[in-house]
């Protein structure tokens, strides 16, 4: 576990191994700092960020196609998605490490960038599953509280609309929406620094690096908040259009959380890996 020193707009946080690493404090205004870098590595690695875009970009599209005509299976994984979106973007964040170091980006290298940290990324990966899995078990209660038995959809030729158009279906969308947004929260607290400080920093384990994310959320209260809406506000842009958003939405946040990531945070030890061993 980490202890910190505050410093007015910095903290100073020591790790078990006797690491320093720097959080600093950031206004809203970066935000736009963020999304712009982030389209300027979308300009400059124009194939890895179609990539991984369609691959969420088809991921919703299947997702709709499948469950289209029960809905709340379908709002259920599309909760999954938006929690597992900081992992899917590890990728991504490998990329925008490369464009940094002014190198070529390489695809295939970004796709297994997490490799040279196995074990903290599956315990990471594992904590992640355990969420959904709670989150999959509540789904079902949230419909029993509004009578499952009406949540039928009654025009099949309608899809989803039959389904929000209903008293039932709009009632479910309440109690979803407050418990997705709460726990996904959590989940964006709790991942914001945690994969990308994994990426960059071979000696912290991922319960430290965790904990860390979570101080740091709750030092840059505001533009985490404002972060995290952007990401929802985007994400759910994705989703909506069924996946053809998310070809420009999936790079752009990516290749951005990454460089918020590197306004936030700063690893100073000698002993820390440097970048990403590519």
């Amino acid at each position: 576990m980490a202890t910190e020193v505050s410093h007015n707009l910095t903290q100073d946080h020591y790790t078990e191994s006797g690491e320093h690493i720097v959080s600093r404090g950031r206004s809203v205004t970066d935000i736009g700092s963020w999304l712009k870098k982030g389209w300027m590595d979308m300009a400059h690695a124009p194939a890895a960020s179609l990539f991984y875009g369609a691959i969420m970009a088809l991921s919703v599209l299947l997702v709709y196609t499948s469950f289209r005509e029960t809905p709340i299976m379908m709002f259920k994984i599309a909760t999954f998605f938006v929690m597992l979106t900081p992992f899917l973007a590890t990728g991504l964040y490998a990329t925008s490490c490369q464009l940094s170091r002014n190198e070529k980006p390489n695809l295939t290298s970004s796709m297994f960038a997490w490799r040279n940290n196995k074990a903290e990324f599956a315990f990471f990966a594992l904590i992640l599953g355990v969420v959904i899995a709670i989150w999959g078990r509540i789904t079902p209660l949230i419909a029993a509280i509004v009578e499952s038995n009406s949540l039928l959809i009654i025009d099949p030729n309608q899809g989803v609309m039959s389904f929000l158009t209903s008293d039932a279906g709009q009632s479910f969308m309440v109690y979803f929406m407050v418990g997705a947004a709460s726990l996904s929260a959590i989940v964006f607290a709790l991942s914001v620094v945690t994969i990308p400080l994994l990426l960059r920093d071979h000696n912290i384990g991922v319960i430290s690096a965790m904990i860390l994310s979570m101080k740091v959320v709750m030092q840059n209260k505001l533009v985490m908040s404002v972060w995290a809406l952007t990401i929802g506000i985007l994400v759910s842009l994705g989703i909506v259009t069924f996946g053809l958003a998310m070809l420009v939405v999936m790079p752009l946040l990516g290749y951005a959380s990454w460089h918020a990531f590197n306004d936030l945070i700063v690893v100073d030890d000698k002993r820390a890996t440097d970048d990403i061993q590519l």
